[in-house]
């Protein structure tokens, strides 16, 4: 009774829950939209879920990779009056960095905040520049350095 028992126990299998995965690949700082998730059962207590409010990649995701909590990120918000400018970072700042833009000519600092971080390589087809909030009054001279390329970008540690 004792062995029967002990297969039953062994044959019923472990409870499982849904977990979701991705089913395309995400870059670091990049929202994952819901169409890039995919539910799969998994042991109970194996993962443990991200935070719902969580959508940004933390790091370079890619199909397959579980979302968990230690891979995904909130949102960063941007102030108001401020505007988001794409540009050109490396891949050293991560959402929510503060950053210290430098223009070079005229010699100006402005202040900003990373809301995605830059991916791929600027030789291939997959790069996409980081994106910045600044304030308002100084986005267009922001955007303008930036596609000139007179501008250094420094992150706080």
């Amino acid at each position: 009774m004792l062995i029967a028992g002990a297969m039953a126990w062994d044959l019923r299998g472990s409870p499982t829950e849904s977990h979701p995965f991705l089913v395309t690949a995400v870059g670091a700082g990049s929202p994952i939209p819901p169409e890039a998730v995919a539910w799969q059962p998994i042991p109970a207590g194996l993962l443990r879920p991200p935070d719902p409010a969580a959508t940004v990649a933390a790091v370079d995701l890619q199909p397959g990779d579980p979302l968990t909590a230690s891979v995904v990120t909130e949102a960063v918000a941007v102030p108001d009056g401020w505007w988001a400018v794409p540009m050109s970072l490396g891949r050293h700042a991560d959402p929510g960095d503060e950053v210290m833009l430098v223009l070079i000519d005229p010699p100006i600092t402005i202040g900003g905040v990373v809301l995605e971080s830059e991916s791929g390589d600027r030789y291939s087809l997959d790069f996409s520049p980081a994106v910045v909030a600044v304030p308002g009054e100084s986005a267009a001279l922001a955007a303008a350095a930036s596609a000139e390329g007179r501008m250094i970008a420094v992150v706080r540690p």
